[in-house]
């Protein structure tokens, strides 16, 4: 018989501590034992009342939002494994004769083009104000302007829950000096990840901007009470 329980599910630590600053131990550990429960099995033996029952759902409605996302990203992930398993057969079983699909002076392919053409095209059509939006009088190859490091880009995705293949976002973005066109994308990085996270999970960048700021208002009430 198969066995189809929970063993796991996506909770962060800084989402519940916010939570439960003001919490007593005692109250901090129902919660744990709570949310643990819940998750895991469908409900809870511990009894919530008041602001304890406020702050679970609270909680609640963050890790049923990550859980989704870190869902989506299994499924994406699964359909891009079929599609470059099956572009590899399709590879192998190519007569000689026929000519490679990656042309010998190292364009990119059709693919590329469009995930490039796609992604300058929500950034040009962006309508930021302020200093981000200036473009730096110079900038050096070796080190681009206000650009971050791997490790930046892999903790902000940390910090958002979202998952994002690094090494491709700073290759794409180093290999074009951090520019959309005319535009300078460096200085506001972050956003250029959100986007980059939002094309590749086929969201819509408008619905997950208002996601990310339910969130900190929900951490936001959760802190001043």
């Amino acid at each position: 018989m198969e066995n189809n329980k929970k063993t796991s599910f996506v909770m962060y630590p800084a989402d519940f501590l916010a939570a439960v600053h003001n919490f007593r131990k005692n109250e901090v550990a129902d919660l744990i034992i709570a949310i643990c429960e819940f998750n895991l099995y469908g409900s809870t033996s511990v009894k919530l009342l008041g602001l304890k029952k406020d702050r679970f759902d609270s909680i609640q409605r963050v890790i049923t939002a990550h859980n989704e996302r870190w869902l989506q990203m299994c499924e994406i992930n699964a359909q891009n494994a079929k599609k470059g398993a099956s572009h590899r057969k399709a590879t192998a079983k190519r007569p000689d004769s026929e000519p490679p699909t990656t042309p010998p002076s190292g364009r990119p392919l059709e693919s590329e083009k469009e995930k490039e053409s796609e992604i300058e095209n929500v950034l040009d059509n962006d309508s930021d104000n302020g200093g981000r939006e200036r473009e730096p009088e110079s900038v050096d190859n070796s080190g681009f302007v206000g650009a971050p490091s791997a490790e930046n880009v892999a903790d902000y995705c940390k910090e958002l829950g979202i998952a994002v293949d690094v090494p491709a976002f700073m290759a794409w973005h180093n290999e074009r000096g951090w520019r959309h066109g005319k535009k300078y994308v460096a200085l506001d990085w972050q956003k250029a990840v959100r986007q980059w996270y939002c094309k590749d999970a086929g969201i819509s960048i408008t619905g997950f901007e208002a996601e990310l700021a339910s969130r900190q208002n929900e951490l936001g009430k959760g802190k001043a009470v």
